[in-house]
């Protein structure tokens, strides 16, 4: 019988409590500064993730403007990372 290090111990737990949806989204929240910049991530916050659609808060009109322009890309940057975890993102 092999040992199984810590984290394989908590990928199992995760993955048969059915709790890895959660996971993701937590993983997916505090990676959104690389999706978006620092400066960006300043002033928006991701805030829920339901049925493929990722809702952020943001702070200003102009930031949303833009951040809704670089949509596709920032999708594309969430795939490569999550598949199709995040289908749509909704800028409010």
């Amino acid at each position: 019988m092999h040992e199984m290090n810590l984290k394989e111990l908590i990928g199992r737990f995760v993955s048969q409590s059915g709790k890895q949806h959660l996971m993701d989204k937590q993983i997916l929240f505090d990676r959104w500064p690389e999706y978006v910049g620092d400066i960006c991530a300043k002033f928006s916050k991701c805030e829920d993730l339901q049925n493929g659609i990722l809702y952020v808060r943001v702070k200003n009109a102009a930031l949303r403007f833009e951040l809704f322009g670089n949509k596709s890309q920032i999708l594309k940057k969430i795939e490569s990372d999550f598949g199709t975890l995040v289908q749509e993102i909704v800028f409010r």
